[in-house]
């Protein structure tokens, strides 16, 4: 799955978050600023509001380690595995064909220049501890504990790291963060809905709320903010369903696919995605996998207006690529999809003809039938 491509290069990077709860942290004044405090001294109120919000409890203490700038920027890439140089390529090729990226950009430094920028603090899945930027609670800070906090907490009841969850289709761990981060900007978002409104300015700020965007193509910084701008959305489908309890249910059956996370009624009806055989390769092959819906969305949307793009998406049923080597620095990409009706399979159709016919030549609509195969290269 397209999407996935960050939780390669960015294998073992716990992110740094945003949260909320119902108790807040100090004395807030109704419209001005909070007194700031240590992180050790609101941690246990942080904590109560997290265990209030989720309707659950903390098994153990949170083991918390507070850094200075130098050495939380050397804890948070120490956490980031350095990716090795087949799945650089993998993505690269993948990205590199559907256009969204130049064949010479390096990924792993535009993956961590846009996630590296701002982070307050980071719950780490493998050493099961938070780890803090500074010692001072500011509202910012406070905030991003809640999210963080709810992460520690799930993980005590659910297990957030399961090992091979992105084997064979990719989508499954796309599926999974995006509900771990949905779940955990919930609480984020209730909690600064307690703050006053100057305190909610200092920490949308801190956050980076209203800072430029890094100097990245605009594919890493979409893939990078999918679970956080769909996962709430999900989350909040889930909680109106069933409750916490359907919400908690979740971690047990995780969603399957982007589909399942954009329309939570296909998450609902379990509509899995289709089997779809591996089309051909013209040359030695790179990788092969989902683009899943959110793929082919940002792949249209990167030519084609959102309206139309978001309208071609709609009845995906499944689809598999295969993307191979066809020069030095160049790449190949055929996928095949299938859609649950005739109707969106002419709708999709028709935007890939349109998307294809914007490429300079570089992509090709070579079938349509029961399903659509489209074939695309990197300038």
């Amino acid at each position: 799955m397209l999407a996935a491509a960050v939780l390669i290069l960015l294998a073992g990077c716990t992110g740094g978050g945003h949260s909320a709860p119902t108790g807040g942290t100090t004395t807030t004044p109704p419209t001005g600023r909070s007194r700031v405090l240590p992180v050790r001294v609101v941690l246990p109120q942080l904590e109560h509001f997290v265990e209030q919000e989720r309707g659950l409890t903390f098994k153990r203490p949170v083991k918390v380690q507070l850094l200075g700038r130098k050495a939380f920027v050397a804890k948070l890439d120490e956490g980031q595995k350095k990716p090795k140089a087949s799945e650089v390529e993998k993505e690269t090729a993948v990205l590199a064909s559907l256009g969204l990226i130049s064949p010479h950009v390096d990924l792993v430094r535009a993956f961590r220049t846009a996630t590296d920028a701002g982070t307050l603090g980071f719950y780490s899945f493998k050493t099961k501890r938070l780890y803090v930027r500074g010692t001072r609670a500011t509202p910012g800070v406070r905030a991003v504990l809640t999210h963080e906090l709810t992460h520690a907490l799930t993980d005590q009841w659910f297990g957030l790291r399961r090992k091979g969850l992105n084997k064979g289709n990719l989508e499954l761990q796309t599926g999974f963060t995006a509900l771990t981060e949905g779940d955990a900007e919930r609480t984020r978002v209730a909690y600064e809905h307690t703050l006053s409104p100057a305190d909610r300015r200092i920490a949308q700020r801190e956050e980076g709320g209203n800072s430029k965007p890094p100097p990245v193509p605009r594919v890493v910084l979409e893939l990078i903010g999918f679970p956080y701008a769909v996962g709430p959305r999900f989350v909040d489908a889930l909680v109106t369903q069933g409750g916490l309890a359907e919400l908690n249910n979740a971690y047990r059956h995780p969603p399957t696919s982007s589909e399942q996370l954009i329309d939570p009624q296909t998450y609902f009806s379990r509509d899995q995605p289709k089997h779809v055989a591996k089309p051909r390769a013209d040359g030695p092959i790179v990788d092969h996998g989902d683009l899943g819906l959110i793929g082919l969305l940002l792949m249209l949307e990167h030519r084609l207006d959102r309206p139309t793009s978001g309208r071609a998406v709609i009845g995906w049923g499944g689809d598999e690529f295969t993307a191979w080597r066809a020069g030095d620095h160049r790449w190949c990409l055929r996928d095949t999809v299938v859609m649950d009706y005739g109707a969106a399979l002419s709708a999709l159709a028709g935007a890939l003809t349109q998307w294809a016919a914007k490429s300079g030549g570089l992509a090709h609509v070579e079938q349509v039938g029961s399903s659509v195969t489209f074939r695309t290269c990197s300038g």
